[in-house]
C-alpha cells in the first residue's frame, strides 16, 4: 500500500479499509498518486529534512509526511479534507511509533493551516483543479515561514499557464522543473526570502 522507500511502514488493522466505506464515500486519499509517490521517493535529494516543521497539504495516505519524517523532520502536520485519510494516517503513525511527531489536521485551501508557519510545504498531485488555484495559493502565503518553501509534484510536462502569475499575486515566487523520474517538480518560497536555506540546488 506505499511505495518501496516506505515499505517499512506498518499499517494496523485499526486503520480505516478503503474497500469497506461505504459507495459514496470520496476515497482519492486512499489512491496511489503516482507523482506524490515519486516527490517522497526523491525529497532527500531535494531538500535536507533534519529539523525542519513540515505540512504534507492534501496528505491522502501520507507518503510524503511520511517520508519527511522517515528523513529527520522535526515534527509533520498531515492536512486534508477527507477525515478518513486523517483516521488511516494517524492509525499508521501510532502503529510505528511516530504519532509523538505528527498532526492531523481536517483542512481546506483558503485557509492558514493550523500549526503555521512551516519550514516546508509538501503537495503530491494536488494542482489538477484550477477553480482552487487562488485559495491553495493564498494557504501557502499564509503558511510558510519567511525562509519557508513549498514543493509540488504533477505528473504532466506542461502546467496551468495561470499558475506562476496567481502565484506572484499571492507574494510567491514559482519555478517548474522536469525531474528525471518523470514528474514536474514546482518550487514555490515567499518572494521577498533571501534564499531558501534549505534547499540543494535544482
Amino acid at each position: 500500500m506505499y511505495p518501496p522507500h516506505l515499505s517499512w511502514l506498518r499499517i494496523p488493522a485499526t486503520a480505516p479499509d478503503p474497500a469497506a466505506a461505504p459507495p459514496d464515500t470520496d476515497l482519492t486519499w486512499a489512491y496511489g498518486w503516482p507523482a506524490g509517490q515519486k516527490l517522497g521517493a526523491d525529497l532527500g535529494d531535494l531538500v535536507d529534512c533534519r529539523g525542519l516543521r513540515v505540512a504534507d497539504l492534501g496528505c491522502g495516505r501520507g507518503h510524503n509526511g511520511f517520508s519527511a519524517l522517515a528523513l529527520g523532520a522535526a515534527m509533520v502536520a498531515f492536512a486534508d479534507g477527507s477525515a478518513l485519510a486523517l483516521e488511516f494516517v494517524a492509525a499508521v503513525a501510532a502503529a510505528n511509533d511516530l504519532a509523538p511527531r505528527c498532526r492531523t489536521h481536517l483542512h481546506q485551501w483558503g485557509e492558514p493551516l493550523p500549526q503555521a508557519p512551516f519550514d516546508l510545504i509538501l503537495g503530491g498531485d494536488i494542482l489538477y483543479r484550477p477553480d482552487w488555484f487562488d485559495r491553495l495559493l493564498g494557504t501557502l502565503a499564509a503558511s510558510l515561514a519567511p525562509h519557508g518553501l513549498a514543493l509540488f509534484s504533477d505528473p504532466r510536462q506542461a502546467l496551468d499557464a495561470d499558475l506562476p502569475r496567481l502565484a506572484s499575486a499571492a507574494g510567491l515566487t514559482w519555478e517548474t522543473t522536469r525531474q528525471a523520474r518523470g514528474y514536474t517538480l514546482v518550487r514555490a518560497a515567499p518572494t521577498l526570502q533571501s534564499d531558501a536555506i534549505h534547499t540543494l540546488p535544482p
